[in-house]
């Protein structure tokens, strides 16, 4: 009877130490990716001499939900400048990049590139890589649609994002949060660009930004924005605090709900809808889209 006891206690120790279920879970974590770009093993290599040929290949790879058809995602090619010749200084995929794919496009910028120019030293040549390309992020939830906190059928506090809400992409929904304010129900829906750069922060734009033109002071405008479309389904009275979709981007009277937020770093909208009695779960969908701007960078040694 001893030997049980003692046995049981142990067992029940055990499981206190692991947790109250016994089991440790592992974390979902959303997939925030979305075109990716490498530079392949030795092409370019680490080191080579004046006027040794060399090839540069890159591998691209469409890790998140969208479909991009051919010649919609262009790489470019920095620091090439007036010594590396036979470099192509921009390029684009010349497939169609599934979502969530597997196997990599290969982009050859060179086959024979050779740096010309005479050294007496060793040089580092720094190449950027920037990919530029339109992308877009589906989130989708339930909210509570009602003029009390205390409903019987759904709740208005807590979080309304969960682990699946948000497609794959780099730009994410972080929260949707609701309240009470007076007879007015406000949705609250925070928005992130969770993408990791290499070398930074990346550069998010609006959906029509002219990748050739980055550095044109039009196009500047449209840096750190996004386009969003907000689905309601049935319920057609909500408005949402929006932007026009174009310069000055000022706000969009009468609250439409498709517009563009800035970034900064954080997207907020406000959505409301005049409450009576109604009580109800009512599904909402955010659409994001954006142009995505990433850098990733390689160093090459030229030698005498």
């Amino acid at each position: 009877m001893k030997r049980t006891i003692i046995f049981c206690t142990l067992i029940l120790f055990a499981i206190m130490l692991l947790g109250v279920d016994g089991c440790q879970t592992e974390e979902v974590k959303a997939n925030v990716q979305g075109v990716t770009m490498n530079f392949v093993e030795n092409a370019p290599p680490a080191s080579v001499n004046v006027n040794q040929e060399f090839p540069i290949y890159v591998d691209i790879l469409n890790k998140g939900g969208s479909y991009i058809n051919p010649g919609e995602s262009k790489f470019y090619l920095g620091g090439i400048g007036y010594d590396l010749k036979n470099v192509a200084p921009s390029m684009t995929n010349a497939n169609f990049l599934q979502p969530e794919s597997t196997f990599p496009e290969r982009i050859v910028f060179a086959s024979n590139a050779k740096y010309t120019t005479a050294l007496e030293n060793p040089f580092l040549l720094p190449l950027v890589l920037t990919s530029c390309y339109n992308y877009g992020t589906v989130a989708q939830m339930d909210i509570c649609v009602s003029n009390t906190n205390a409903s019987a059928i759904c709740s208005i506090s807590g979080e309304k994002i969960t682990s699946i809400s948000n497609s794959a992409g780099p730009v994410q929904l972080m929260s949707v949060t609701e309240n009470l304010e007076g007879n007015k129900l406000q949705v609250t829906i925070l928005i992130e660009n969770k993408g990791v750069s290499a070398i930074g922060a990346s550069d998010i734009y609006v959906p029509n930004t002219d990748c050739d033109k980055l550095n044109i002071f039009s196009e500047q405008q449209k840096k750190n924005k996004l386009k969003v479309i907000i689905n309601t389904g049935k319920e057609t009275d909500w408005k949402c605090k929006l932007q026009s979709a174009n310069p000055p981007f000022s706000a969009i009277p009468g609250g439409s709900l498709e517009g563009v937020i800035p970034l900064e770093p954080v997207g907020k909208i406000v959505c409301e809808k005049t409450i009576k009695e109604e009580t109800h779960m009512m599904p909402l969908k955010v659409s994001l889209q954006y142009r995505y701007v990433e850098f990733i960078t390689k160093t090459i040694r030229i030698m005498p």
